[in-house]
């Protein structure tokens, strides 16, 4: 029974492992080149343009709340229960409830952001010129429904790589045509809106296809929307709809107080340390991903035990690898920023800072969401993003008119740490696992204790630049500093002998990795 037990655990920690990596790598080529486009944007447009279409494209996002009411999060939940069950017709009945949502709600508010695009134009952005860039962007909303009505069903089959594929070709696209705009019409912000609308067009019915090939069975099963189904899909959808509104608030209210309490240039510095931060953020995303369905296969399945187990672990993992990304991005905030967005955007170095920490908060917290997801307790979800959205509402209400941008990353930081109070306290109460505070606590010293020894050789050394840029100083301060952090993990077995085992059975792993490893690291017995 216990060999059984392990080999189950092996099996979805390479499962997890291998859904992970594909998700992680996928998300980390998407957000390169969206990083891509965003320096195109920004060192295309003015500082004050950047500001407005990225305002822009903030209010229409914010829209995103009326597309569909939690419905998606419901299917990627029960798609792997139906499956276990083996009810083709309930998957096929769920995924065309989301699609009348989706396409009903999207158009329904495309047509009112085109009917006062004019209007809010000068009210809220005060300039015409954002009035055509709203109603391009509002075709790009309508499309948006069409493509994750086809792209959700993928996570819910835990079918990772055409999952991956549609996020990278729905960031591709709109920088291929950027540069095809840009090079025959001229910068503008209307132009990179085009670019979106175009790119999203061709990726919806990619997502058609890709869903027909792969599941045409589904398509030609039976159809039975059932008020039970209906009842079984709200009931989890409406809490997760709630949760989608605090988490839209989170995502882009501070972007549109900047616009109202300080000004667009500010936005465009707001709008660089933002994605520059939240490139910690695909780490928890591609776990998030991959751990949402399988734990509700888990929990379908009665394998409660596993599922603890996997939350230790997995918060373990997460913070200790997240630390050394952290480091980079507080240390070398200047570096970043000039690299990928120019001098001209150096004001946003301390925001960028700022929200590094909030990056490292967000890997726990949205490791604790997606496990209450897959359990079925989304009202707790909602309940810890609408207390997170509340207090970030206030906070950059106080904060942003007097502190601006680092205003604003400070209200994220403080209102995240609430948020994952609440999400981690409700976690242990429905699922027994154990959080690994003395690890945590270990690799939080050795990374302190790692930027202390940043700062220090940052003073002591001065290379001369290349580029304007301290490359040199980088990799010299960087290295050792990184090594050390290493080194503290494994002397002061913040990472066990047991751990690497399961790291290995679940992905390959070097063997000179694990020689080295075993020097710090002694297995027992």
């Amino acid at each position: 029974m216990g060999e059984a037990t392990s080999e189950v655990k092996k099996s979805y920690a390479r499962r997890f492992a291998r859904g992970s990596t594909i998700v992680f790598t996928t998300l980390i080529v998407s957000s390169v080149i969206g990083l891509i486009l965003r320096i195109f944007l920004a060192r295309t447009l003015t500082v004050a343009d950047y500001g407005l279409f990225y305002a822009v494209f903030a209010l229409v996002s914010l829209f995103g709340l009326f597309r569909e009411p939690g419905i998606g999060q419901a299917i990627v939940k029960y798609i792997p229960e139906f499956v276990v069950k083996k009810r083709l017709d309930l998957i096929k009945s769920s995924i065309t409830v989301l699609m009348l949502f989706q396409v009903l709600f999207s158009l329904s508010i495309s047509l009112i952001l085109i009917a006062f695009s004019d209007q809010m134009a000068i009210t809220i952005f005060g300039t015409a010129e954002a009035s055509l860039v709203i109603k391009i962007l509002s075709g790009w909303f309508l499309f948006v429904a069409i493509f994750y009505t086809f792209k959700t069903p993928f996570q819910g089959f835990q079918e990772m790589v055409p999952h991956s594929l549609l996020g990278f070709l729905e960031i591709v696209l709109p920088l291929i045509f950027a540069f095809f705009f840009i090079g025959i019409f001229g910068p503008s912000p209307a132009n990179f809106a085009f670019a979106y609308l175009a790119g999203l067009a061709i990726t919806s019915l990619i997502a058609f296809g890709l869903f027909l090939k792969k599941h045409s069975d589904v398509l030609s099963a039976k159809m039975r929307i059932s008020k039970p189904l209906l009842k079984k899909l709200f009931a989890f959808a409406l809490p997760a709809f709630i949760g989608g509104f605090g988490a839209l608030i989170i995502g882009y209210m501070d972007t549109l107080m900047i616009t109202m309490f300080r000004s667009l240039p500010e936005v465009g510095f707001y709008q660089v340390a933002k994605p520059a931060a939240s490139l910690l953020h695909y780490f928890p995303m591609a776990i998030s991903i991959v751990l949402f369905p399988m734990i509700s296969e888990l929990w379908a399945r009665r394998e409660q035990k596993l599922v603890g187990q996997a939350m230790h672990i997995i918060i373990k993992f997460s913070f200790i690898f997240i630390i050394p990304a952290a480091l980079i991005l507080i240390a070398f905030p200047d570096v970043v920023i000039t690299l990928l967005f120019g001098s001209e955007y150096l004001a946003a170095s301390i925001a960028l800072q700022i929200l590094t920490f909030t990056a490292v908060v967000y890997t726990l917290s949205a490791i604790s969401g997606s496990m209450l997801a897959g359990i079925g307790k989304p009202a707790i979800v909602t309940m810890a993003v609408g207390i997170t959205a509340c207090f970030n509402f206030v906070l950059n209400l106080i904060l942003i008119p007097p502190y601006g941008i680092e205003g604003a990353a400070i209200a994220t930081f403080l209102s995240m740490l609430v948020g994952l109070s609440i999400s981690l306290h409700f976690a242990r109460r429905f699922v027994r696992f154990t959080i690994p505070s003395s690890s945590l606590l270990k690799a939080l010293g050795g990374g302190l204790l790692a930027l202390l020894m940043i700062f220090g050789l940052k003073l002591i050394i001065d290379l001369p630049p290349i580029f304007e840029l301290p490359i040199p100083e980088f990799f010299v301060v960087m290295t050792p500093s990184l090594i050390f952090y290493a080194a503290w993990i494994l002397r002061t077995k913040t990472l066990t002998w047991g751990d690497l085992l399961l790291l290995k059975n679940a992905m390959p792993i070097p063997k000179w990795l694990l020689r080295v490893a075993r020097k710090f690291i002694k297995p027992k017995g």
